[in-house]
């Protein structure tokens, strides 16, 4: 047997990574003092995401990032000194020009810029039960020492690639929306390479005014991701802002908007839909049918797609002087499914969630989009689909499926994943998808074979 010479000491930076991604921040620390090599290995891990889960940590974090700060400043300026001492002692000298060149500890330690993920919705949420419980300082953008502690935190993370923020309650704060956007502003000046956004509203009011007010455009450049939740109050203007002003996006999270429609969405399928990969829509409570049918014949390169209790029965209440339902009559099946085939451009997608509040004819959109995407699906979460069924029925295969979640004892990933030689069919699932009726989206039969959603 030959002998390994691999020493633990000196682990390769490539198999640190790996390990760091499986460490909590408590170990990592532990790893970092283990020597100069492992500290150089995984001292990046322990910065780059760092745990805010109440305002004291918060705090915490504030003052190391000043001491550090503080630190780099005495480093900077001792340098610069000393350079210039060696320049005015003689300035052809070869040696000043090597001490010139010398990398100081801060360029390779500079803990501020290794901070690459901020979440301070865990603060806002511990506040708030805190307050509930009564006693206890709640978290409020409005408040003068909470906006100095954010000036100063945002001025230390210029590096930052995602930011999560959450407007407090209401009955713990004073749910002012410029105060709100004034702390999302102090990072978004810093923050110019920021590629993931998540703001949770809570419900608060927002007009275009606020974000065109609070954000530079330049800050949204590199945006791919925005995540907007629980914003049944952001009013249309922002919306149209949002997606005019984010020419990177390929990932749309929105959750609980009862302002959100077709006819403010089809603006962001219309501009971002050939570039979006992934589209989470959630209690939607206006969205329609039409909406699924818009994006399944704009986004060529949909790898995820989650459409999950959307439509006005979600939400009736809101809705009174509306007519919108959550379903649509398909007068010509057959014809309906033919223009289908030809204008869904989607075919690689990986990852497929949807529920309908009640048994709805949409879902036979779902049920194409999983036939015609059998080869590459990874996961399938769905309330029912006689797709799925059908597949068990005829052993049709889904070759990359991980995960299946599916409240059907039939179906199961062991039975819709298990390789089997004998399966070639290609039998098709359509026939089996058969809907009941009502609507007010009607798509009937005639010579025309195209599909407008």
């Amino acid at each position: 047997m030959t002998s390994n010479n691999f020493e633990l000491s000196s682990l390769p930076f490539e198999i640190a990574d790996r390990i760091s991604k499986h460490l909590d921040n408590a170990s990592l620390a532990n790893c970092c003092l283990v020597n100069k090599h492992w500290y150089t290995c995984f001292i990046s891990s322990v910065w780059e995401s760092p745990k805010t889960r109440s305002l004291e940590n918060l705090k915490s974090l504030h003052h190391s990032m000043e001491s550090i700060a503080s630190f780099i400043d005495e480093e900077e300026n001792d340098n610069d000194n000393e350079n210039k001492e060696n320049n005015n002692e003689n300035k052809n000298d070869k040696n000043n020009n090597e001490n010139n060149n010398n990398i100081s500890f801060t360029d390779y330690f500079n803990h501020l810029k290794m901070v690459k993920h901020l979440d301070l919705t865990a603060v806002v949420d511990e506040s708030d039960i805190k307050a509930s419980n009564d006693q206890t300082k709640t978290f409020d953008y409005a408040d003068t020492e909470t906006q100095s502690l954010l000036i100063k935190l945002a001025d230390h993370c210029s590096s930052l690639k995602s930011l999560a923020l959450k407007v407090p309650s209401e009955k713990n704060s004073s749910k002012d929306a410029p105060k709100f956007f004034f702390a999302l502003k102090q990072f978004a000046k810093s923050a110019l390479s920021l590629e993931s956004l998540t703001l949770d509203f809570n419900d608060m009011t927002v007009f275009a005014d606020h974000l065109q007010e609070a954000i530079p455009v330049e800050c949204f450049t590199k945006l791919h991701h925005l995540n907007l939740q629980n914003a049944s109050m952001v009013d249309d203007s922002a919306f149209i802002w949002l997606w005019s002003n984010c020419p990177s996006l390929t990932s749309v999270t929105i959750s609980q908007s009862s302002n959100l429609n077709d006819y403010i969405l089809n603006p962001l399928i219309r501009i971002h839909g050939h570039q979006i990969k992934s589209f989470d829509l959630e209690r939607c409570s206006r969205l329609s049918p039409n909406s699924i049918l818009n994006i399944i014949v704009s986004c060529k390169n949909l790898e995820k797609f989650r459409w999950v209790n959307n439509g006005a029965i979600y939400n009736s209440t809101l809705l009174s002087t509306t007519t919108t339902t959550n379903d649509f009559e398909i007068k010509d099946m057959a014809f309906f499914m033919n223009a289908l085939k030809e204008n869904c451009v989607i075919e690689h997608l990986k990852d497929l969630d949807y529920a309908f509040l009640q048994e709805s004819q949409a879902s036979i959109i779902f049920d194409f989009l999983i036939e015609k995407n059998r080869e590459t699906l990874e996961s399938i979460k769905c309330d029912t689909s006689k797709a799925l069924i059908s597949a068990v029925q005829k052993n049709i295969i889904f070759p990359h499926l991980k995960e299946i979640s599916f409240n059907n004892p039939s179906v199961s990933l062991e039975k819709l994943s298990k390789q089997s030689s004998s399966t070639t069919t290609t039998t098709t699932l359509n026939e089996n998808c058969q809907m009941s009726s009502t609507s007010n989206v009607s798509i009937e039969g005639n010579s025309s074979t195209s599909l407008t959603a």
